[in-house]
């Protein structure tokens, strides 16, 4: 017998949380930046093909709106890449390629409805001259990409669902001993 509407609702917005807590574990205690916690976390836990090497490696240009240039923020466009790599066209399992079109229009969509903007700089002003500041805005961006990209990822491709890596996921930064 499968699972309710319920159940699977529930498993959706559980993976969904235990990705967004890896990302800012990834982005805070590991000191990935934005791209790069986004990339990692959906691609180990949801069926990516890379190795982390290389999704760091896929992550670090977009970094600071691309390498510093304040253009498309690092948690936007690394959400579209491990989107690419989770079901991009180009695989046996990928989605067509007018369907993945519309599933990154919808990532990117949704991403400037939440926070307003997709350009780095823009989303940053405020908080540009205040380190601190600066981190937090781009925690809250980094796991907000993340969330929406596992949304929208499951939403088109449910069986992901049960091929999640929930150890991935669940791993976490180990406390500095003093």
């Amino acid at each position: 017998m499968g699972e309710s509407p319920k159940e699977k609702i529930q498993e959706v917005e559980q993976l969904v949380q235990l990705a967004v807590d890896r990302a800012a574990d990834l982005y805070g205690a590991h000191r990935l930046c934005c791209s790069e916690s986004v990339i990692v976390t959906i691609n180990g836990g949801f069926k990516g093909n890379l190795p982390q090497e290389s999704a760091l490696q896929l992550g670090a240009g977009l970094c600071n709106g691309m390498g510093g240039a304040g253009c498309s923020c690092g948690a936007l466009s690394g959400a579209v890449a491990v989107l690419g790599i989770c079901a991009g066209p180009h695989s046996k399992t990928g989605l067509r390629k007018k369907r993945f079109r519309l599933l990154v229009k919808e990532m990117h969509d949704r991403f400037r409805e939440r926070f307003k903007a997709t350009c780095c700089r823009v989303l940053s002003k405020k908080v540009k001259h205040d380190p601190k500041a600066h981190l937090a805005n781009c925690l809250e961006l980094t796991k907000g990409g993340a969330e929406i990209a596992v949304r929208l990822l499951l939403e088109t491709c449910p069986e992901l669902i049960e091929k999640a890596d929930r150890t991935f996921l669940l791993s976490r930064a180990k406390p500095e001993s003093s």
